[in-house]
């Protein structure tokens, strides 16, 4: 028996250097079926007759059992995945074995070869292997995209180089990120990591500039990707290690809502300085809680916690356990309808009325599926997101705009009764539409809860 192995993608003109070699040829389909926990099990038939079922265990041995035509088909009708149908065309040259494996039907067009040789000095001396190096792709030995059980369960092999499309995040000036789109022919571990590297750049990025210069534009953008960071964990679950996922969720959700205070008092600062009826007063005690939040706020970015979050996260980037190689484009919009579902078994509820609480699930699901569409919005297509984000807005906005009024007023309140100035003013700078958007809220919903969305 062969010791050695070698694994090869080759092109079709491999048939050519089959033309000039006595072979053996056998033709097979191959099914996976459902098995217990500890084990994989697959279905062959050796055409014309020859039916095998193959266990196998958890240490990866095989086991063969022959079955009846009738076990086979009916195991056949619960095949999951693909059949996998090829001819198998094997030359036996000297002590070497050459065997080719032409994929049919939905894998039509692919060729892998596998060379089988005594040892490491039989194979380094091979002058087959030589001669098929002329049709030889790539060397396939370790990629598990290649084997039986993946091509069944998962898309054709995609072929592109990782490291080049990192390298071309690499090349964007940091603040022009927000232009790059990700490939939509990627796995879906792939595309995740991507977005989620480009990401990491802007929060470092935002993170030293606010430090340097703090900025109210740069807070949003750095709160903005901490949020877009964290439904990207949340929503891609599976792709990472469960404990490193759990953590820098939490930790990430948690720096966003630790930063919302400031993100306010920019805000009314702002608003202060622009109402007339504002008192000098009241602007002095909104200066002086800025002054200290932004120390707080940049005295938790240069702390360890928020280093090791970025480190942990650039780590995860490389981590390769996950070999499900499911296309991109397929996991994201199974994401978004996801989210759409669940959106709009919320809108439901509405119909017998809603309280704050739900008012803030819905608010919560809305804005997860906003930064979801935004980070693959070419993947899913333009066309489709804009509706959708044209239908979300039709609430998002008025509901997002009355969260920062009832926010606004409970600030308000708080700075009025911590402060030791007694006649503090804080009416000029309450909202004064609160009705009004509450009945932009209700006629929002109604429409909604008529709307279908699609992907």
């Amino acid at each position: 028996m062969n010791k050695i192995q070698r694994k090869f993608l080759v092109s079709a003109d491999i048939e050519r250097w089959l033309k000039t070699q006595e072979h053996s040829t056998e033709k097979t389909e191959l099914f996976y079926s459902r098995s217990d926990k500890d084990t994989e099990c697959y279905y062959r038939q050796s055409f014309p007759d020859t039916y095998t079922k193959v266990v196998i265990d958890k240490e990866g041995k095989e086991t063969p059992s022959p079955v009846t035509e009738e076990a086979y088909l009916s195991e056949r009708k619960n095949a999951i995945g693909k059949k996998l149908l090829k001819e198998i065309y094997t030359v036996t040259l000297n002590e070497e074995t050459f065997t080719v494996f032409k994929y049919l039907k939905k894998l039509e067009g692919m060729y892998i070869l596998v060379a089988s040789f005594n040892d490491d000095k039989a194979m380094r001396d091979s002058e087959v292997l030589q001669t098929l190096q002329t049709f030889v792709l790539k060397e396939i030995d370790k990629d598990g995209k290649y084997s039986d059980r993946s091509l069944a369960l998962y898309v054709k092999p995609m072929e592109y180089n990782l490291d080049k499309l990192y390298e071309n995040i690499d090349a964007y000036e940091a603040a022009n990120l927000f232009f790059w789109q990700v490939p939509g022919r990627l796995y879906v571990r792939d595309g995740v990591a991507l977005v989620l590297y480009r990401n990491l750049r802007l929060l470092h990025h935002y993170k030293v500039n606010f430090q340097q210069k703090h900025s109210s534009a740069t807070l949003h953008r750095l709160r903005v990707l901490l949020r877009r960071t964290a439904t990207l964990l949340e929503t891609f679950s599976s792709l990472f290690t469960p404990n490193v996922q759990r953590f820098c969720t939490n930790l990430l959700l948690r720096y966003h809502e630790e930063t919302k205070l400031l993100r306010y008092l920019y805000f009314l600062e702002d608003l202060c300085a622009a109402q007339e009826s504002a008192k000098l007063s009241l602007y002095s005690e909104l200066k002086s809680l800025t002054f200290q939040e932004e120390r707080d706020v940049t005295q938790m970015l240069l702390a360890k916690p928020f280093t090791q979050l970025i480190q942990i996260l650039t780590r995860e980037l490389y981590e390769q356990q996950y070999q499900q190689f499911q296309p991109l484009k397929k996991e994201v919009k199974k994401a978004v309808k996801k989210q759409l579902k669940r959106f709009e078994t919320l809108l439901e509820k509405t119909k017998e009325g809603y309280d704050e609480a739900l008012l803030e699930e819905i608010f919560t699901a809305m804005e997860s599926l906003q930064t979801l569409i935004e980070d693959f919005f070419h993947v899913i297509g333009e066309k489709e997101t804009q509706l959708i984000v044209d239908e979300l807005n039709i609430l998002l906005k008025p509901l997002r705009e009355y969260r920062n009024c009832k926010e606004r007023a409970v600030l308000l309140n708080e700075i009025k009764a911590k402060s030791e100035n007694k006649t503090l003013n804080i009416d000029p700078l309450l909202c004064e539409h609160e009705a009004a958007l509450k009945d932009r809220i209700e006629h929002a919903m109604k429409l909604l809860r008529s709307s279908k969305f699609y992907v």
